[in-house]
């Protein structure tokens, strides 16, 4: 019998603070707007969605120890809110080099072989709120200009999609190491002649 194939994205999660700053964010939106996409989702950044069954999910944790070993942690800052038109996605921003730091280990992350095809993230960013028309988008862009949120960052979490609730659940977190990564040999070509 062949093995369920599942839902599953790795994602970024603020702290619990910044989870409840988020929430309170959206649950003020929606008094302004009333029900959007995203309004029950937790606080989070995602890197990357994929579909695997049990098996191929084992040999992605497995790469993703190993990797996560070298990576560095770091706090996250967060200054301001900004959209994407195309897609009516209201979000939070990080720093310039918040994100330079983000977008880093996203490629770290999604260099891994996964086997599968992968639907990646290219911009690091909290959302707040997704397809929103123009009429709601400008709204949210008027009444929300600066915000002062950070967490530091030192893992990444795996989430199952729970197609009951529609939402994902996090099955596990991976942390990073903070490693030092080991000096490469360079050595001298020798030639036997």
């Amino acid at each position: 019998m062949p093995e369920a194939i599942q839902k599953y994205s790795f994602v970024f999660q603020p702290s619990e603070e910044g989870i409840q700053i988020v929430k309170s964010i959206k649950e003020d939106l929606k008094n302004k707007i009333g029900w959007f996409s995203s309004c029950h989702a937790l606080a989070h950044m995602t890197i990357c969605e994929c579909f695997a069954d049990e098996s191929k999910l084992y040999y992605i944790k497995k790469q993703l120890v190993e990797v996560l070993k070298y990576e560095k942690s770091q706090y996250v800052y967060f200054e301001e809110y900004a959209f994407f038109p195309n897609h009516g996605t209201f979000y939070i921003a990080p720093t310039l080099k918040s994100k330079q730091f983000l977008k880093e280990k996203m490629n770290v992350i999604t260099n891994i072989d996964f086997g599968t095809p992968i639907n990646k993230s290219n911009e690091p960013h909290l959302t707040v709120a997704r397809k929103l028309d123009q009429e709601k988008l400008a709204i949210a862009v008027q009444n929300y200009k600066m915000i002062d949120l950070d967490f530091f960052c030192a893992s990444i979490f795996l989430r199952r999609f729970n197609p009951i609730r529609k939402q994902y659940d996090i099955i596990e977190e991976f942390r990073f190491g903070n490693v030092p990564k080991p000096a490469q040999e360079e050595g001298q070509l020798s030639f036997d002649f």
